[in-house]
């Protein structure tokens, strides 16, 4: 029982660390948007963000998390506690950290070259590197970030780890709100950026990053943890990297690569329409919901799947993604017809400040985005799935298919017109999606010796039945709010700012009431089984006062 509702409590947390970072996120990146608008410069932004991140993944991430962390638990059995093998591996990390960091500074032009199209300004080009300058160093935190986390981790002290992102966000909005009072907003031409500008944008990733990552020193401290630099790494286990480890990061590789090229074509698009930066505000959009519904259905499945391969149990694997499968079909589907009835009025509502024409384009590559959702959450069920089997080498195959796609479909984005090249874009990765989670469902199936996948196809059809009326009647409701009655309401644009908040949240309402109400009548337990917990602690009910079967 002890175990158990620990186990609650810390997901719990973990899962209130994640839902707070996610809607700082929003607001974060709200602000990125205003500050830039749709513009070549809010490109150059884009990319030289994207570049810590990428490298991290890339050249440190991959081994971080498929070699070194796994370490981590075993080590902590010894005698020692497992504080040898653990200074040891802090100080491989940070010394190959510090080199990978020392070595990509210098190599930002080259990487910014990398990562932008041929035709993009040279402007463009300078500012992404003077932003990239300042936010490389950002790779030696991200990475210490990760190895601290799972020092904490392995220690059980996991509510540190989950809400250090939140003080990043807070350091980052801090920052981005500095600089929209002291610069003001919508500077789309690079040659309007001053050097101290650029410092206080970059130099706020990668305090915030920074912050992230040391603020984990103090429960370590505070748990008896010491660390002293230890150098001599033969014997110790660390140079035992597993298939698992292999293919993961391979499966990264192809990831990464397929980054690049979506990059290049979103820095293609003629000056005005910017390509990158919307893009990446419509995926933080779309991993949102992701993010708050499916990880955490699959996290609390995964345990379960692990366990039943682990035991060669197969039908209860073959249960637990049956299952896994119905509930998101059954919350995220509606997320995906909610988005496309009122992706507009999202954008407009959160990007306030932003130009219309701004905030529809952003709405336009959202939805596009959204048609690939359940696919995406029923591709990650499959993936989990194969990692239950500790098998590595399948979704790196996966990942073969998924990106393939989306590169052959992202190049021929090439061919759309430049104002929509974006949500070109954003098409091919719900096709790549949806192609890869198909045959990630079949190879699953022929792993399992079959899956009953009526019981899921019936689900997902259903739910999607159910969202029909709700979609009606939202969009009848909510397109008037925001394009009749929104330029006669007080307010920014002629109201329409206001009016699209009002559509959200009439429309958002009457949506969710009419999908509930609808799938109670047609019996989808799925939706009660992920609703009912929340709305019994709405109506002040305590879980254990009733008997679940």
């Amino acid at each position: 029982m002890t175990t158990t509702r620990s186990l609650a409590r810390n997901s719990a947390v973990m899962a209130a660390g994640s839902f707070v970072s996610r809607i700082l996120g929003v607001v974060r990146q709200a602000l990125i948007v205003l500050i830039f608008g749709r513009s070549i410069a809010g490109d150059a932004w884009s990319v030289a963000n994207t570049l810590p991140n990428t490298v991290f993944l890339l050249l440190a991430g991959g081994a971080i998390n498929a070699v070194l962390v796994p370490q981590i638990s075993k080590a902590m059995r010894h005698e020692d506690g497992g504080s040898d093998f653990i200074d040891r591996l802090l100080t491989l990390a940070l010394v190959g950290l510090g080199v990978i960091t020392a070595v990509c500074v210098p190599l930002v032009p080259v990487l910014v070259r990398v990562f932008s199209d041929g035709g993009f300004p040279r402007s463009g080009h300078d500012l992404a590197v003077a932003f990239a300058f300042i936010a490389m160093p950002a790779v030696f935190f991200y990475g210490l970030y990760a190895i601290l986390g799972q020092v904490l981790n392995a220690r059980e002290a996991f509510g540190w780890y989950s809400w250090a992102p939140v003080l990043c966000n807070v350091v980052w909005i801090v920052g981005l709100g500095s600089f929209i009072g002291m610069y003001g907003s919508r500077l789309g031409d690079p040659a309007q950026f001053t050097p101290p500008m650029i410092a206080l944008l970059a130099g706020s990733l990668t305090v915030g990053v920074a912050l992230q990552a040391l603020v984990l020193l103090v429960p370590l401290w505070r748990g008896g943890f010491r660390y002293r630099p230890r150098f001599g790494w033969r014997g110790v286990g660390l140079g035992s990297a597993s298939r698992v480890a292999m293919w993961t990061f391979a499966a990264l590789v192809v990831s990464q690569v397929a980054l690049v090229i979506q990059s290049r074509v979103l820095t293609s698009v003629d000056n005005g329409d910017s390509g990158k930066l919307a893009y990446d505000s419509a995926f933080m959009l779309f991993m949102t919901p992701h993010g708050l519904i499916t990880v955490s259905v699959v996290t609390a499945l995964f345990t379960s799947m692990s366990r039943a391969a682990a035991g060669d149990d197969t039908p209860a694997v073959r249960g637990d993604v049956e299952h896994g499968l119905g509930i998101v079909g059954a919350t995220v589907i509606p997320v995906m017809v909610g988005g496309l009835v009122l992706g507009t009025s999202l954008t407009t509502a959160i990007f306030l400040g932003t130009s219309i024409e701004t905030a529809n384009a952003l709405g336009y590559v959202t939805m596009a985005m959204l048609v690939g959702l359940p696919a995406y959450g029923a591709f990650y069920v499959a993936q989990r799935a194969f990692y239950a089997y500790e098998d590595a080498k399948t979704p790196f195959w996966l990942q073969i298919v998924n990106s393939g796609v989306f590169v052959v479909l992202g190049l021929a984005s090439y061919l759309i017109t430049s104002e929509y090249r974006a949500v070109a874009v954003a098409g091919a990765q719900a096709v790549s999606n949806i192609v890869a989670a198909g045959i990630a469902v079949a190879w699953l199936r022929g792993r399992l010796g079959g899956l009953d996948l009526h019981v899921a196809v019936r689900t997902w059809v259903r739910s999607f039945v159910a969202t029909l009326p709700a979609a009606a009647v939202t969009a009848a409701v909510a397109l008037p709010l925001r394009h009749l009655l929104g330029p006669y309401l007080p307010g920014p644009s002629g109201g329409m700012y206001l009016g699209s908040w009002l559509a959200l949240v009439v429309g958002g309402g009457i949506f969710v009431a009419l999908y509930l109400l609808a799938s109670r009548r047609m019996r989808i337990s799925e939706v009660e089984e992920f609703t009912g917990p929340i709305l019994r602690r709405l109506r002040g009910v305590s879980p254990g006062s009733r008997s679940d079967a």
